[in-house]
């Protein structure tokens, strides 16, 4: 496993993570090394979703609360 995160290969792992306020936590994961993927947008359903990768290579999905 550690020669994989040494290659910069990611595995295949999505967390999704609710916030009240997913642009402040996009900015706070930004801010503690994690990687900026795709800034924080309102989705048709009214629903805020980001995305960041963190420094061990997971794929974080930031979001509202959805309903």
């Amino acid at each position: 496993m550690g020669d994989r995160l040494r290659s910069g290969r990611h595995g295949n792992v999505e967390v999704a993570l609710i916030f009240e306020d997913p642009k402040a936590a996009f900015e706070r994961a930004v801010e503690n090394g994690a990687s900026a993927l795709a800034e924080p947008e309102q989705k048709p359903w009214g629903q805020v979703v980001a995305y960041v990768r963190d420094p061990f290579g997971t794929l974080l999905e930031l979001a509202s609360p959805t309903g």
